[in-house]
Formats: C-alpha cells, structure tokens, sequence
C-alpha cells in the first residue's frame, strides 16, 4: 500500500508547499517524488532518520559527500508506531524545516486513511462472498459451520439474524446514480441500526441484509416489524428523489432459515419485476406466484394459452385480466372490488359472466378460479421475463 501511494503522497504535498518532497521505503530507496527521474534511486540520509527515528538537517556541505543528495529536511514516516519509511523536503534547513511536520502528518493521514477505505473495501468483498455463500447453502451438504465461522471472523453471529432483506435503487434524480446509492445505503443503515444487522452493498445497485430484531417475538411480529421499518425506509428515500424496491425474506431461525429467507428474498425481487409491484414485496405474499415460477418455461405456456385462449387477441384482454385478478383479492366482497376497479357492481359481475363465457372457466367455481389465476399470474411472469 505504502508504494502504490508514495508517488501520490510526493505529489500532492510538493503542490502544497511548493518544494520538492520525496519519499522513500524502509531501505531508503526512493519510490515517490515530485522530479520522477530520482525515483529508485539511494537517499542516504533517509538511513539514519529511520534508525534513530527522528527527523535530519543535511546541509549543503554534507549533501556534496553524498551521491544525489540535495540539502534539506527528512523525517520518519510511522504507520500503527512503526517506521516504514521516510520523507524528505528539498531546499535550504532553514527555510523547509517549518514545512517538515505538516509534510510528516499529511503522509501519515494518507496512509491512515487509505489502509481504512482498502480496510473497508476487503470487509465489503468478505461480506458479499459471505451472502453468497449463504445463499447457495445446502444443508445436506454439511459446510454450515465453515460458513457460521466465516461470519464469526467478520463480527457476525448468523445465528441472531432472523430474517434476509433484498433492496435495490430503482431511479433517482439529479445525483450519479453512485452518489445516490450511496444515499441509499446510508439510509438503509439508518433505518437497519440494530448493531448486530448485517448490511452488505452488492453489484447492481442493490444492498442484502441479514436483519436482527430489535426484540424478541413471533415469526409474524419480526416479519411485521421489518415490512414496517421497510415502509419508513422507502418514504424516506423518496423524499430524497430515490425510489427503492425492497423484498422481505421468510423468517429464519438457523442457517438453513437465513439461506431459504435469502433465496425467498431474491425470487419475491425478481418475480415483483415480472409482475410490475413494488415497494415493500413481502416473500410469504407470494409463495403461491414462486410456485408457479419453478414450472418449466413450456409447461407454463402451454397451460396459460390453452386456459385463456377464449381471451387472447381480445382488445380488452387487460381489462379482463385486471378485474379477475383485482376480483381474486375479495371474491366475497364485490362492492368492495368494484370501488377499488372504479366501476359499478353491475359491471363487474357483466365482466366475471363474459370471463366465463370466452373460457368456459368459472369464476365462482374453486378450481377453475384459481386455473384462471394461475394462467393470467403465469402470462404476466412469462411477460416480465421478456422484458428483462
């Protein structure tokens, strides 16, 4: 790390204090300064700054005696109390020796401050192959306990986490789509501030999450308290220009749980894109859509088109589509469907009667509702994948 930024750190402070400046490694070989032609080449002095590990004045006198020395001001460089290198500025001791401090601690600070993003930078890559690792987990397989303690060396207990939350930026104004991720994922952290939760940044503009609850409780009360904060999250962020889906895995109580909850939350993602939701997607809300989803691409054809043949090519095939499904929701509430459809209750049942009529499917009988469901949800998967 120390060579990839010495040249940076030679640079940089030469352009503050107008002098030349260069830096060395621990065997006093230049690897960054602000005339290039001198790096990889022998500074002396350097030597004796680290051993001693205090600063040097080399005046003109002394720097003659030296083969392509220059006077001037050199000091260690420490990194967590060690020496590791030196940096020294060109001009006269007494005029670049005030500089000699500033330039010291501003190397220090690039370096601290580098060795803490690439710090952060291998915790993120170690937390995203922890995910996925998580994700492909198979318990018949027997690596659960590679994997826990792949979690215990970066501070996570797996085990405490009750539930896998999938979120991912959808549009945004104004800012780069990177700066407003980042918005995203500050917020997130904010919303998820349970210490113990786990907030992986991922490719593609998404986030995983392995949640902690803020307190103990039934499955149903933790999933609850999550699809709530979720809400909160997601009015937030839009008060900032961005707009973000975010898919609610199924509770976990072990590993096996969190890998299931991680994969639910992922299919509920993808099948919300094929079925044009959004917001809060909750996994347990369509465990019967997922099913249909794992049919083969040609069974789910064959079945949607023989089962909505009467309706296909129709003008007002959405129309129907739309008010059987919306009728799904409250099959004994027709009042209640035709208000939200905005049309009379009259129309509605004219609809239903038509639905029957062109697929010989009654809408009133059991099975052949949920066929009809079952083809209009498989068409509208089947489209989404087109699309995407």
């Amino acid at each position: 790390m120390f060579k990839k930024m010495a040249q940076n750190i030679a640079e940089s402070t030469s352009e503050v204090i107008g002098r030349g400046v260069l830096v060395t490694d621990e065997n006093g070989i230049i690897i960054g300064c602000n005339v290039k032609k001198r790096v990889g080449t022998y500074h002396e002095p350097s030597i004796k700054v680290m051993q001693e590990n205090k600063p040097c004045v080399t005046y003109s006198e002394e720097a003659k005696k030296m083969p392509g020395v220059y006077p001037g001001y050199t000091l260690p460089i420490q990194f967590f109390d060690k020496v590791i290198g030196s940096v020294s500025i060109t001009g006269m001791p007494e005029e670049v020796e005030r500089f000699g401090l500033l330039v010291q601690k501003q190397a220090e600070i690039m370096l601290r401050e580098q060795a803490f993003l690439e710090s952060n930078l291998m915790r993120e890559r170690a937390l995203r192959d922890l995910v996925e690792n998580v994700a492909s987990y198979d318990a018949s397989q027997g690596m659960g306990e590679l994997i826990t303690l792949q979690g215990k060396e970066l501070g996570v207990t797996l085990t405490r986490c009750k539930a896998s939350v999938v979120v991912e930026m959808k549009s945004w104004k104004d800012d780069s789509s990177e700066n407003a991720y980042q918005v995203m994922v500050r917020e997130l952290r904010s919303a998820f501030s349970h210490p113990r939760n786990v907030i992986c940044p991922q490719r593609n503009r998404r986030v995983t999450i392995f949640v902690t609850p803020n307190r103990p409780g039934t499955n149903d009360d933790i999933t609850q308290n999550i699809e709530g904060v979720a809400r909160g999250f997601i009015e937030s962020l839009e008060n900032k220009g961005i707009t973000a889906d975010i898919a609610v895995g199924f509770p976990a109580n072990d590993l096996n749980g969190l890998a299931i909850s991680l994969r639910s939350a992922r299919d509920a993602m993808r099948l919300a894109g094929q079925l044009k939701l959004s917001g809060v997607i909750s996994a347990r809300n369509l465990t019967s859509e997922a099913l249909l989803d794992l049919l083969p691409a040609g069974k789910r054809e064959e079945f949607a088109d023989r089962t909505l043949a009467g309706l296909e090519g129709r003008n007002d095939y959405e129309e129907m589509r739309d008010t059987f499904l919306g009728w799904c929701e409250s099959p004994f509430a027709s009042g209640e469907v035709a208000e939200r459809l905005a049309m009379h209750r009259n129309s509605l049942q004219y609809r239903l009667k038509k639905i029957r009529a062109l697929t010989g499917k009654d809408p009133w009988n059991f099975k052949d509702a949920f066929e009809l469901w079952a083809a209009f949800v498989l068409k509208n998967i089947s489209g989404g994948e087109k699309k995407q």
